[in-house]
């Protein structure tokens, strides 16, 4: 058995999960997971590079994961930075400063890269019964949409569209106004055009089941029970909406204050749930 640690350098957040693995079994448990919101796609507004204090957030993070990597000790950490990184001039010199302050080399991998190890993720804890899926990741820079049966993926996909970078693009007023939503979604539906097409063309008809990922989905989702029973599910691995009751939630989160959204999703996320939820609204509706 083999400890490892997985990072995960995003656009919105840095997530850490530490498992024992059993290669022979292929098989793992978690042993501990850590999240901290740290908005490295906040980019300068002149330069467009990610600027000195997101990276100062991002790092601190990281620091602390590699402490708690040497308390768990750790045997291997594998990491890897997205869409914000990968897009920013001064993305290499970032990773370049992670391995010299933290220790932890940083691999920078591609959007289809990303779509297919997000799919790998899924895998893990979803059987697709051979039956054909559409996964779909929103993450805070980027959209990946995946199509597979549980062997390799017949499709892989990532678009320039998140909820941290549609927030800062769109949403302009609180609560964000009806004709500003929707040119939101009509952007998103643009975005998605193509790998939507190509999604219709290879499922030939046949209805796929979609499982969506990330906080964004997390949010709606746990919405969705609050509005349905007054609670929000203790876990939402597995939880089933319909797309009439996420359309619902949309509505909802169109028509909040930050004040109101705050109290349904926490502070952090209200403040991109709105855009995401134009992706989650959008996206599927025309595969």
């Amino acid at each position: 058995m083999k400890r490892l640690a997985a990072i995960d350098i995003g656009t919105n957040s840095i997530h850490m999960v530490v498992a024992d693995v059993e290669p022979v079994l292929a098989s793992f448990t978690i042993v501990a997971a850590e999240k901290e919101t740290v908005r490295l796609g906040e980019r300068c507004a002149r330069t467009g590079d990610l600027s000195e204090v997101a990276m100062g957030r991002s790092l601190s993070a990281l620091k602390r994961f590699w402490g708690m990597c040497q308390a768990l000790r750790v045997a291997e950490v594998v990491a890897v930075a997205t869409s914000a990184t990968r897009e920013a001039a001064n993305g290499r010199w970032f990773i370049e400063r992670v391995a010299a302050e933290t220790g932890i080399t940083v691999e920078l991998i591609s959007g289809t890269e990303e779509a297919r190890r997000i799919y790998l993720g899924v895998l893990s804890a979803v059987d697709f019964g051979g039956q054909p899926h559409i996964v779909l990741d929103i993450g805070g820079g980027s959209t990946e949409l995946v199509l597979g049966d549980g062997r390799d993926p017949a499709y892989l996909s990532s678009t320039k569209i998140g909820a941290v970078r549609l927030t800062d693009e769109f949403v302009r007023a609180d609560p964000m106004g009806s004709a500003d939503f929707e040119r939101l979604r009509q952007y998103v539906v643009g975005m998605l055009e193509r790998p939507t097409d190509e999604l219709r063309t290879l499922l030939g008809g046949k209805p796929p089941r979609l499982i969506g990922t990330s906080g964004t989905v997390e949010a709606v989702a746990g919405l969705v029970g609050l509005q349905a029973t007054g609670f929000t599910p203790e876990t939402l691995q597995g939880y089933e909406v319909s797309r009439g009751a996420v359309e619902q939630a949309v509505r909802l989160l169109r028509r909040s204050t930050s004040s109101e959204r705050t109290q349904w999703v926490g502070e952090r996320r209200a403040e991109i749930v709105l855009a995401g939820a134009g992706v989650l609204e959008g996206g599927p509706g025309v595969v």
